[in-house]
């Protein structure tokens, strides 16, 4: 049986939990912590570093697994769990590895919630209670991804991929080695920047050079939410990165078929279909369950109907007219959201050409309201999501790490409001780390990036802080990381202003960032 050793930061604060429950035993508080961590779909990579192991020893008689019958040790269980969890057979060494680091994520998530609330009037037991009351691993009305069962081999850019964020005050310039191991061990981008700050030509700026960088190999989205964009002022832009643009109203909607994240086989098909209708229900209005359940019904029907094929949303929204009318129902949010999908935005027959296989600029004017903005990215990122966790994970070789996609989320404060789209950018930060796919994201703030139940910036390696209205240390450093000298940060501080960012690799510095119109007025 498994003999292991935690960290000290885990001990430390197993020890402090279990103090402040009186429970019996550390093992208690382990099993719990462990169980926080698996219910928030947590996944963590093989390669990643080990832990450290200076802190508190477990022998084959700590019972950290506990025992449940005829006195033996839940090892195999609790393996079986994990197994299932990253859908894979795991070695014991492998097993014990990811337990320590969901061991220790569950403890954070723990210990956060404790830190925010009144424990002299028993809040840490109502804590404990909530969790408790709906199980552990429930996970209700979030928005899911599936996974299909066959694993896809995609194309993959296996060269380094560098670009250029700007330069420091004494002409220094920063190269991002985005895919070396040695300096980047995830590959996810955050900028914050209030309207005017420069964000909007930056990235267009990092797009045009991985476009240039990868001989337009490497493909990307661009969701533009504020939707202000148009053909002929995007020209310069669309023509360097070899990008389409669609504008969703304009041009009649987006050719892509959004069932295509739902997978097929007979035992993953009512997890898909539920995960589907999990996403819808996330944004429109007063949803409620019967209409999920009306939704769910209706395209299982037609996926029995057309036996391996994948319908249409105007299917769907032929079968929900059918049916309303038929039990005189009355037209409702729901019924207006999925005409209005089938009619304006998804633009698709079953045999539409491969969204990834282009890039793509895609508008979301104002003319729509918020829940078909919303929708039509989560629907999307859904796609991407069960896409990519369909592929083995990238294979890197002499440090390099392979890509194979790039996500751009603007205006990324908008969902992050929303609990369930949290969830699932969440989701898609951890999952795609492993998958070669670069997601970075776009907000006016640094606070936007830390949220009541999850803390964004720590799935972020590159945080990049433009002109922002809260200059609070504190909130700038939960974004960009501590610096060791606190006196250079608030120095370096002082000198934001429009186009130009803080960085913290290595020290806070100060860059004049890169712009792409004037990239393209100096080429």
């Amino acid at each position: 049986m498994v003999r292991f050793k935690l960290d000290i930061e885990s001990t430390e604060l197993l020890d402090r939990i279990t103090n402040i429950y009186n429970f019996k035993r550390d093992t208690i508080t382990g099993r719990i912590a462990l169980s926080l961590s698996l219910e928030k779909g947590q996944d963590f990579l093989l390669n990643d570093n080990n832990l450290s192991q200076n802190g508190r020893e477990y022998t084959p008689t700590s019972n950290i697994f506990g025992r449940l019958v005829n006195d033996v040790d839940n090892f195999v269980l609790y393996k079986a769990i994990f197994d299932q969890h990253y859908k894979k057979e795991l070695s014991e060494n492998d097993f014990i590895k990811l337990y320590k680091f969901h061991l220790k994520d569950g403890l954070q998530i723990w210990n956060n919630q404790l830190n925010n609330i009144d424990i002299t009037k028993g809040e840490h037991i109502s804590l404990l209670l909530r969790p408790l009351k709906k199980g552990l691993t429930l996970r209700s009305k979030t928005i899911k991804t599936s996974s299909n069962i066959g694993k896809v081999n995609v194309k993959e850019f296996n060269d380094l991929l560098t670009f250029d964020i700007g330069e420091t005050e004494e002409n220094e310039v920063i190269e991002i080695r985005i895919n070396d191991l040695r300096e980047f061990d995830n590959r996810n981008i955050a900028i914050a920047g209030m309207a005017g700050s420069g964000k909007t030509q930056l990235i267009k700026d990092i797009l045009y050079q991985i476009s240039r960088n990868t001989n337009n190999e490497l493909k990307f989205i661009f969701f533009d939410y504020k939707g202000e964009g148009n053909p002929s002022q995007l020209k310069t832009f669309l023509e360097a990165t070899n990008s389409q643009f669609v504008d969703i109203v304009n041009d009649g909607g987006v050719e892509f078929n959004p069932f295509l994240s739902i997978n097929l086989d007979e035992k993953q098909k009512p997890f898909s279909i539920r995960a589907f209708v999990d996403t819808i229900s996330a944004f429109v209005p007063k949803m409620g369950v019967n209409q999920a359940n009306i939704l769910i019904s209706l395209i299982d029907d037609l996926l029995d109907r057309k036996k391996g094929e994948y319908p249409t949303i105007l299917d769907l929204f032929q079968e929900l007219e059918n049916y309303y009318e038929e039990k005189g129902i009355k037209q409702d949010t729901l019924f207006s959201v999925i005409r209005d999908l089938s009619t304006n935005i998804f633009n698709c027959d079953p045999n539409t050409p491969d969204i990834l296989s282009k890039s793509l600029y895609l508008n979301l004017p104002p003319a729509l309201s918020d829940t078909l903005r919303q929708l039509v990215v989560f629907l999307l990122l859904r796609y991407f999501n069960s896409y990519f966790s369909s592929t083995n994970d990238c294979e890197p070789k002499d440090n390099i790490f392979p890509l194979r996609y790039v996500i751009v989320i603007d205006e990324a404060h908008i969902y992050l409001k929303n609990r369930n789209a949290r969830k699932a950018l969440e989701d898609l930060l951890r999952l795609l780390r492993s998958k070669g796919v670069i997601v970075i994201m776009l907000s006016q703030g640094v606070e936007d990036y830390k949220t009541k139940d999850f803390d964004f910036a720590s799935q972020v390696k590159l945080p990049i802080c433009l002109n922002v209205q809260n200059k609070d240390y504190k909130a700038i450093t939960s974004f960009i990381g501590t610096s060791n000298s606190k006196v250079k940060l608030e120095s370096e501080l002082r000198k934001l202003d429009s186009g130009k960012g803080l960085i913290n690799i290595k020290e806070p510095k100060i860059i004049n960032l890169r712009q792409f119109w004037k990239t393209i007025n100096n080429s």
